[in-house]
């Protein structure tokens, strides 16, 4: 009887990790970047003397990581192996259908490209692309900011890529 219910705690918790959102948040001008998983998984991009160090959560265990301090490994001297080509057509389509599962919860961009002419291209443009959500604004004053709000559950992104690959082989 214990088997079963360790067995079904276990589905349970399978299937919420594919039901929970994956948050991916960005705010440049309160200098604040994240990424979540609730309850299982968070990362933070702080600021720091040496650019930045990443500090995270895995079920509420801190961890910090600086990547930029080297850590001394023992190196071996071995033959390294050929890599092969990462990007075929194959795999463009599956990246494809992957993006199409995240969902922009709130879009806000505020640029200049310091090109007087481009910001003037680019002024209609971002009024086509402007919906409830995204709000792309253009200015001449050289200010940059971006305000990002993303989200996709897990199983989307595991459902968007099989249905890729599977159109992909039927295709072919």
């Amino acid at each position: 009887m214990i088997w079963y219910i360790l067995i079904l705690m276990l589905l349970i918790f399978l299937f919420w990790i594919l039901l929970m959102p994956v948050i991916l948040y960005t705010n440049t001008d309160r200098n604040r970047y994240l990424l979540t998983l609730p309850g299982i998984f968070r990362a933070v991009v702080v600021p720091d003397d040496a650019l930045f160090h990443i500090r995270g959560w895995i079920f509420f265990i801190p961890f910090k990581f600086n990547p930029f301090v080297q850590r001394k490994r023992k190196r071996e001297d071995k033959p390294r192996k050929k890599k092969k080509s990462v990007w075929r057509s194959g795999n463009l389509r599956i990246m494809r259908g992957a993006l199409c599962a995240f969902r922009i919860r709130k879009l806000e961009a505020n640029i200049d490209t310091e090109d007087f002419t481009m910001n003037a291209w680019l002024v209609p443009v971002f009024s086509a692309v402007n919906e409830e959500n995204i709000c792309l604004r253009v200015n001449f004053e050289g200010h940059q900011s971006l305000l990002l709000d993303m989200r996709v559950t897990l199983g989307a992104l595991l459902w968007n890529i099989a249905k890729t690959k599977y159109r992909h082989i039927i295709n072919h």
